[in-house]
């Protein structure tokens, strides 16, 4: 089923985008070193994210929400990053919710996830992504160029939080870290 699903995520992901990507290495910002900074006054400047390769963030990826979006979705603080199996990770806490981010994770590793949950296809910002739930835990993965290196949050409620936030705290910075990645 999994299989499936992402397969039809890699196809809707594709579909998706509407400007080819950049294939340069290094990141890219709304404001040049040269040009003045954005001001308030400038509300275009001020909207657009810094954005960087998929392969930058996922060794960064407390990078991957900038203070924008920090004030956006009321994270306190910078996040906390990690080191897993599978390359660091960040930690948020967002409304009693313990988010964690990865940006390289394997289809081996979302396919071990999501095996005994409630697998739903959803919207994650312009992308489509797999949500499983299982035990009040709620993984999301989306496939952003490839298949075999997926942008995923795992959600897990603090002791006495509701768990219908749960899915929708993890898809939020899902969502604010893809507006960084080109």
């Amino acid at each position: 089923m999994l299989v499936l699903a992402v397969s039809l995520l890699s196809a809707g992901c594709a579909s998706d985008q509407s400007t080819p990507r950049s294939s340069s290495p290094s990141p890219t910002s709304s404001v040049s070193s040269s040009a003045p900074a954005a001001t308030p006054s400038s509300p275009s400047a001020a909207a657009q994210p810094t954005k960087y390769t998929q392969t930058q963030l996922a060794a960064r990826p407390c990078d991957a929400l900038d203070e924008r979006d920090l004030a956006a979705l009321g994270i306190t603080g910078r996040g906390t990053q990690e080191s897993t199996k599978h390359g660091p990770k960040c930690h948020w806490n967002l409304g009693g919710q313990n988010v964690s981010l990865a940006l390289d994770l394997p289809l081996s590793y979302a396919k071990t996830m999501t095996k005994n949950g409630q697998v739903t296809q959803v919207p994650v910002g312009q992308h489509k992504a797999i949500q499983a739930e299982f035990q009040r835990i709620c993984f999301i993965f989306v496939a952003v160029d490839d298949v075999d290196r997926l942008v995923g949050t795992t959600t897990i409620p603090e002791p006495g939080e509701p768990q219908d936030t749960t899915c929708p705290a993890g898809a939020s910075v899902a969502a604010a870290a893809l507006t960084h990645i080109r």
